[in-house]
């Protein structure tokens, strides 16, 4: 660690992909980043997205970082410290649109506030909060995946049901990870019965 603690410009970061374009390590890159930097950070995740476990945030590979699981965006509120410097929140889709008031907030009270998710959902639609995150945000990371299908960049979440394209009629939210979510690109999502 460094003994004089690098200074911290407060901005949005907003990191943005598909399933398994490798979100959650960027963010916790950027988290090890502060923290070499001798920065205070605070990690925060829902409490819906229990996959690996509730108090951390993990990839899909098995790289995780301790966190703090919330029920709401207000509970961030609740539990920051006066002295940290960066806030990071991970799968930000699936908390409630005050999400965007509390990171705005952060913010201005001098925090760097980094945040990952779905811009998307497995239909090809804006997922909760993220388009507002985005038009917020100080900065964009955007990440692709492979295809499944055809190996090019993708950017769509593809949800599968018995191994096939879920109906549009699905439920919004189900967390899971590989076997029922794979990447797409555009011309390789399919979603039966929309519009």
């Amino acid at each position: 660690m460094l003994e004089v603690k690098a200074p911290v410009r407060p901005a949005l970061i907003v990191i943005k992909g598909c399933m398994f374009a490798g979100k959650t390590e960027e963010l916790i890159r950027l988290i090890r980043r502060a923290e070499i930097a001798g920065q205070k950070v605070m990690v925060f995740k829902p409490k819906i997205d229990d996959r690996y476990g509730i108090d951390c945030i993990s990839t899909h590979d098995g790289m995780q970082h301790p966190a703090h699981c919330i029920g709401v965006s207000q509970d961030i509120l609740q539990l920051i410290q006066a002295d940290v410097d960066v806030v990071a929140i991970d799968e930000v889709q699936f908390l409630d649109q005050l999400i965007v008031q509390v990171c705005r907030a952060l913010v201005m009270d001098g925090k760097r506030v980094v945040v990952a998710g779905l811009p998307l959902d497995f239909r090809g639609e804006p997922f909760g909060s993220m388009p507002l995150l985005l038009c917020e945000a100080d900065e964009i990371r955007e990440l692709t995946a492979i295809c499944t299908v055809c190996g090019e960049d993708a950017n769509r979440t593809q949800r599968l049901v018995d191994g096939l394209p879920a109906d549009y009629s699905e439920p919004l939210i189900k967390v899971d990870g590989k076997g029922s979510y794979e990447a797409r690109c555009l011309n390789h999502h399919a979603v039966p019965r929309k519009g």
